[in-house]
C-alpha cells in the first residue's frame, strides 16, 4: 500500500501517517526530511539531492508519505494507491502549532526556533490564501487530479471514522466506504 497524507502544518498529517503507518507495518517518509537539511528548518537541500531522495523513497514496496509540500507529493501520487488531504480548520491548526511550540518537529530531531515558529504561524495562515503547491489551492488540484482512491477529510471527527474503518475494513475499503457515504 503506498498512501500520501497532504494538508496544512498542524493539521495532523505526521499523527494520522503514523497511525495509518503502524496499522499496516510501512515506512513513514516526512517530506520534510526531504525537502530540508538535517537539523533544522532554515536550509533547504539541493534539489537535485532532493530528487535522489525522492527516487529512493519511492523504490518501497509501501509507504505512507506525509507533508505540506505538494510539489514533493506529486512525485509520489504516481505511484499511490491513496490520497488523503486533511483540510481541517485554521484555528484547530493554529491551536495545535502553539501547542507543540518551537518543539513541534522534535519527533524527527529537528529544531525550530521561536522565529521560527512564528514565520511558521504566519505562513500557515495563509493556507487558503496562497496560491502555490503548499496551499489550499494546491492540494485542491492535486485532489483534483488524482484518479485513485482518496478523501477530503474536513473534521476532527471524520479522522476518527477513518481510522477506526480502516482499522475494521482496509484504508481502502475504509475509503470507499466513506466517499459512498457523501464524503
Amino acid at each position: 500500500m503506498k498512501t500520501v497524507v497532504v494538508g496544512n502544518s498542524g493539521s495532523g498529517k505526521t499523527w494520522l501517517a503514523t497511525k495509518l503507518a503502524m496499522a499496516t507495518s510501512l515506512p513513514v517518509v516526512h517530506l520534510d526530511e526531504l525537502f530540508w537539511q538535517p537539523g533544522g528548518f532554515d536550509q533547504k537541500r539541493q534539489p537535485t539531492e532532493t530528487a535522489s531522495l525522492i527516487k529512493s523513497a519511492r523504490r518501497g514496496a509501501g509507504w505512507v508519505v506525509e507533508g505540506v509540500f505538494g510539489d514533493l507529493a506529486a512525485e509520489f501520487l504516481v505511484d499511490a494507491d491513496v490520497l488523503v488531504w486533511l483540510d481541517l480548520d485554521w484555528a484547530i491548526c493554529e491551536a495545535r502549532l502553539l501547542a507543540r511550540g518551537s518543539e513541534s518537529k522534535a519527533h524527527m530531531a529537528r529544531t525550530q526556533s521561536e522565529a521560527g515558529l512564528a514565520k511558521l504561524l504566519d505562513w500557515a495562515a495563509n493556507y487558503r490564501c496562497r496560491e502555490d503547491t503548499r496551499s489550499f489551492s494546491g492540494h485542491l488540484a492535486l485532489f483534483n487530479a488524482f484518479d485513485r482512491d482518496k478523501v477530503h477529510i474536513r473534521d476532527e471527527s471524520e479522522v476518527d471514522a477513518l481510522l477506526e474503518a480502516a482499522r475494521r475494513d482496509g484504508l481502502v475499503e475504509a475509503i470507499r466506504t466513506l466517499r459512498g457515504a457523501g464524503w
